[in-house]
């Protein structure tokens, strides 16, 4: 993995783990976010930092990493 991953942010990581859950990434964002980003954009962003080419291999590493349960 990259340093990135040791920068996944809380909406990032609550994204992951709400699909990782079986949940809509957007159950985990909350509507008084201060960059207005949707589930799907921290999912892009945090796909992006574990390079990882789908959610479901995001989710996986996170895991992996211990990012998420």
């Amino acid at each position: 993995m990259t340093d990135e991953t040791e920068r996944l942010t809380q909406p990032e990581r609550s994204c992951l783990q709400s699909v990782a859950r079986g949940q809509s990434p957007t159950t985990a964002t909350q509507p008084h976010e201060k960059h207005h980003k949707s589930g799907n954009d921290h999912l892009a962003s945090a796909r992006k930092k574990l390079l990882a080419s789908t959610t479901v291999e995001a989710v996986a590493r996170a895991m992996k990493m211990g990012l998420i349960e």
